[in-house]
């Protein structure tokens, strides 16, 4: 079934689509929302009410035929609600919690040609990206998103997206280690950010 057909379903009220798109795209937004909160408790609690609250206002959401980026966007922005709640509730004036994508070894296909040595600068030289940086670099070359899906997701427009990873991609380059990402993530870099 396609995605539009099954968003229809789920629109007009079949409990057995909101049950398939929640299997189907489980375990992206829990991987995402890690990298968003990096909290299990608080993105399982998250990707709980989302979907609770799709459904209860399944009446008033809009049609959609790429149904993971819409999903994405919606837990993106119930994290971003549940973190400031979190975080105002421990009265600090530095966030408890941030809202970031940490990139780690585990995210990368690890090939032999790279060395532990060159995982390691790779990582070091994410984490000095800015965070919308790092977060367009996940949902390109780890969630493997076409530019208009991550311009939806992190709302802002296509342009900005290509951007923001031309500047990242400058960044790994001018710091030398272009070459070891690309063999890190593998197949899927073939200059996807231009």
């Amino acid at each position: 079934m396609d995605e539009q057909k099954q968003w229809q379903l789920f629109l007009s009220g079949d409990e057995q689509a909101l049950s398939s798109i929640f299997r189907t795209y489980h375990d992206d937004l829990f991987n995402y929302g890690m990298k968003l909160a990096g909290n299990t408790e608080i993105v399982k609690d998250a990707i709980q009410e989302m979907f609770l609250k799709l459904w209860k206002n399944r009446k008033s959401l809009s049609e959609t035929s790429k149904i993971k980026p819409y999903l994405l966007k919606a837990l993106r922005r119930h994290i971003e609600d549940c973190l400031s709640i979190y975080n105002r509730y421990y009265f600090t004036d530095k966030p408890l919690l941030e809202f970031e994508v940490q990139i780690s070894t585990e995210d990368f296909i690890i090939n032999e040609q790279v060395t532990e040595e060159n995982q390691k600068k790779v990582l070091e030289v994410l984490s000095k990206l800015s965070p919308r940086q790092r977060e367009a670099i996940y949902l390109r070359f780890f969630e493997n998103l076409e530019f208009e899906n991550i311009a939806l997701i992190m709302d802002t427009n296509v342009q900005s997206v290509r951007n923001t990873l031309h500047r990242a991609m400058q960044t790994l380059r001018e710091m030398m280690i272009l070459e070891a990402f690309i063999l890190l993530i593998g197949e899927r870099c073939l200059f996807p950010y231009s």
